[in-house]
């Protein structure tokens, strides 16, 4: 069952459900339409049988009353499944120890849903992250800090293009980039960003230059200034940017917190134009 408790909330499906939930109620999406979505792909598309189905109208009927936008089709529904006892029986299937507990759980929800939910108050909607980087733009920012006193790049001059943007949901959109590094304390202008200066992200049989760039914002990139915008440069072994859903993206560019980036960069420009020092 990929469960560690008999508690509502113990298993990796109804921890599953509860937060794709809650993440489309808080980026703005209608209780009722972000519940007929989840129903729609777990429910509607699976077997009548499956034991996980009574799970989805517990777990959604908890967190509608706890916010007092609970439908009475959907609380009908979970207490009809809790009436059954069909999920208690499951667990008595495991072990009658975790049946009688399970079935505690579950008498608690029922009087829960039976109960007059509280007043239901206004969702606040979690503000995504919108990267305000247009897709060319190319930004150049001077390095600082330890690593670039060490190895004689302080002043010098990182510079990245923005190469796509990418949504993650929940979060906002993120900014794909290929970065060089001039080792010039003179600020870059567009021509500067070439190609043959690229750095590669990933050092596998493929040649991957793209990144991601992880919780970026204003604050932290106060310090990066605009070249200019142009068309998209890359290498001719360039394996291309992977998008064909988040995991492979990430999997494929690598992520790089906003922080770490400078230290990532000098040490992808060490190994591949000069020898690593330590």
């Amino acid at each position: 069952m990929g469960a560690w408790g008999a508690g509502l909330y113990s298993d990796d499906f109804a921890l599953d459900v509860k937060s794709e939930f809650l993440d489309a109620i808080n980026s703005g999406k209608p209780y009722r339409e972000a519940f007929e979505e989840l129903k729609k792909t777990y429910v509607d598309n699976a077997y009548n049988d499956d034991p996980d189905i009574p799970v989805f109208w517990f777990v959604c009927a908890d967190i509608l009353w706890k916010k007092g936008r609970l439908d009475e089709d959907i609380k009908q529904t979970a207490l009809e499944y809790l009436e059954s006892e069909t999920d208690i029986a499951r667990w008595a299937e495991e072990s009658p120890s975790l049946g009688r507990k399970r079935k505690v759980v579950l008498e608690k929800l029922k009087l829960k849903l039976q109960s007059p939910q509280p007043e239901a108050k206004p969702i606040r909607v979690k503000k995504l992250y919108e990267c305000p980087w247009n897709i060319g733009d190319v930004y150049a920012f001077a390095l600082t800090g330890e690593l670039a006193e060490k190895t004689g790049l302080a002043g010098t001059y990182a510079i990245f293009q923005v190469a796509e943007k990418m949504f993650i949901n929940t979060i906002g959109t993120y900014p794909i980039v290929r970065v060089m590094l001039t080792e010039s304390r003179e600020k870059p202008g567009l021509n500067d960003f070439c190609k043959d200066r690229l750095l590669l992200s990933r050092y596998d049989k493929v040649h991957v230059y793209a990144r991601i760039i992880n919780a970026l914002n204003t604050k932290n990139a106060k310090n990066v200034v605009f070249v200019g915008n142009t068309a998209i440069i890359a290498k001719e072994d360039d394996y291309g940017i992977h998008l064909e859903n988040i995991f492979d993206s990430v999997n494929m560019l690598g992520m790089d917190n906003w922080i770490d980036l400078p230290d990532q960069i000098i040490k992808d420009h060490m190994r591949m134009f000069r020898a690593i020092r330590q």
